[in-house]
């Protein structure tokens, strides 16, 4: 009996945050979607309940993996054999689901190619050169939610964070792959040390968040909890060059978390040559980032669609239409294969954290509202395709000198003409009056409704206390059971065995420590 106690009060404990898997994911694909084998995503409606999450377990076989609490979202693993889809259906009917998903398995969006050094046209024709003379991004924490990103090339970053990796779950966000190491370089390559490359915003942090695995693939548990660690880590701009065709509900909360906190949300558009946006770009909260080439031309490649935002650099590996003798790829310093080169990428991957990069120039400046960011990269871009707004490249070329000069007037209006009248001298403050002393509360709470009953094995008992305290259920052979969260409403569910009965007091004790406890109950299974 002790046992199976202790076992139940470890099961209602919920982590905020747990490691991924340590493997590989193992893809289904059905339907033309990858996601999960045996797993799925929920959303547990009103927020998270111990005892309702045990419920669904229960009744459904299933097994919670990890919960992100801020979102009310948890990660379930299914039963040998069981269909996710089919679970997905059925749990969707339940009252007690917000919704219901598979974890779908999202991959990086760039194109890695052969080592070739060359120059970067990106930078210039982004406007980004004469940005420079202005500012450099410092201040700025952009998170790179990507294959993590490695150290030890010779050109490197001026200011990288210790990150985390959500894919195999450790505090190592180093980079197998080379895709977030290149991508992280187009947002802040060190630059102006007579090595290397150069990167948009130079002086800006780089919080490396490694959601994709080793060979470029991850799931969508590992980029929701990335997205919220980052919003709560402090980013102020988040860039996601990676994506999927299918939607979630689970990484549309975790964009509009990471939006309620003020961060900025960047994404890939795709490179599927489709007329839809992909996922998160195309959620309303984050901004949709496209692809071109030398000259402004959106590449072949990119995706379009009316979640398109603006479109930036990303190269077009197959063409040298400057007629510099490379091909017209974004180059960056990376590591491939466990060596450190300077290598070309194509990609609305590479897009994407040339508008992070810019954003965080203009961020810099002290335009830190995402709204405003938004607004301002917007109206300064240079129009292309059709006249205004188009689904091809949203509201133009990104223009980083452009950008910059905006949120310089933003901040800094021209007001010579404007006299101001010094401020008047201010009273002087009336000495405060002292505080009185808090009456110490010496009341312990009262302990009233109280009710029980039994399923199967399990039992529940259910109180409440005229003030918040916590729960505990004092059994007269096992001791005391429960937790220390404080509430009015209280209820605690245990295991037991059938043909025992089981002799017990209701304990809540408030904030101060003041205990209320009851008469003896009972209750026989």
């Amino acid at each position: 009996m002790s046992s199976s106690l202790r076992q139940l009060c470890a099961a209602l404990t919920l982590t905020s945050l747990a490691a991924c898997a340590t493997e590989d994911p193992a893809p289904v694909l059905m339907d033309t979607e990858a996601y999960m084998d045996r797993e799925v995503i929920i959303g547990v409606a009103d927020g998270f309940d111990g005892m309702r999450l045990t419920e669904l377990e229960a009744e459904y076989g299933l097994k919670t993996l990890n919960t992100v609490s801020a979102l009310g979202v948890a990660r379930l693993e299914l039963p040998e054999g069981a269909r996710v889809k089919e679970v997905a259906e059925r749990l969707r009917g339940d009252v007690r689901v917000a919704f219901a998903e598979p974890n779908y398995i999202v991959k990086a969006l760039g194109v890695p190619n052969d080592p070739y050094a060359g120059y970067q046209w990106n930078m210039e024709e982004a406007g980004v050169w004469d940005a420079h003379d202005v500012t450099d991004g410092s201040g700025i924490i952009v998170a790179v939610l990507d294959t993590g990103v490695s150290t030890g090339g010779e050109d490197g970053f001026d200011d990288l964070l210790q990150g985390y990796d959500f894919y195999y779950g450790d505090t190592d966000p180093s980079d197998q792959v080379g895709h977030g190491t290149h991508v992280a370089g187009t947002v802040a390559q060190s630059t102006n040390n007579g090595r290397g490359v150069s990167g948009v915003a130079p002086g800006a942090t780089i919080l490396p968040v490694k959601v994709l695995s080793d060979n470029g693939y991850g799931d969508l548990n590992s980029i929701v909890n990335g997205i919220v660690w980052a919003a709560d880590e402090g980013a102020t701009i988040i860039n996601m060059s990676l994506g999927s065709p299918s939607p979630s509900s689970a990484m549309e909360q975790a964009v509009d978390y990471a939006a309620s906190k003020g961060v900025l949300v960047i994404a890939a558009s795709g490179n599927e040559y489709s007329r839809s946006v992909g996922y998160p770009a195309a959620f309303d909260n984050a901004l949709a980032v496209g692809a071109s080439g030398v000259g402004g031309e959106r590449a072949a490649y990119s995706n379009t669609g009316s979640g398109m935002f603006i479109t930036a650099p990303g190269g077009d590996m197959g063409r040298d239409d400057n007629n510099d003798g490379y091909a017209d790829g974004i180059l960056q310093e990376t590591r491939e294969n466990g060596e450190w080169s300077y290598l070309f990428y194509e990609g609305t991957s590479m897009a994407s954290p040339h508008v992070a990069g810019i954003a965080a120039l203009v961020a810099s400046l002290g335009v830190t509202d995402p709204g405003e960011i938004a607004s301002i990269l917007a109206s300064t871009a240079r129009d292309a395709g059709a006249s205004g707004y188009d689904t091809s490249y949203g509201y133009g070329l990104i223009d980083a000198a452009a950008a910059v000069a905006a949120a310089l007037d933003l901040v800094e209006p021209e007001d010579d003409d404007v006299v101001t009248e010094p401020e008047p001298e201010p009273e002087p403050e009336p000495e405060p009056e002292p505080e009185p002393e808090p009456e110490v509360d010496t009341t312990a709470p009262t302990i009233t409704n109280v009710s029980g009953f039994t399923q199967g094995r399990q039992f529940t008992i259910e109180w409440t206390t005229d003030e918040r305290a916590d729960s505990y259920l004092n059994f007269d052979e096992y001791g005391r059971y429960g937790d220390d969260e404080m509430k009015t409403a209280h209820s605690i569910t245990l295991t037991g065995s059938y043909g025992y009965t089981y002799y017990f007091s209701i304990e809540s004790d408030d904030a101060e420590g003041n205990r209320a406890s009851t008469d003896t109950y009972y209750i026989a299974l």
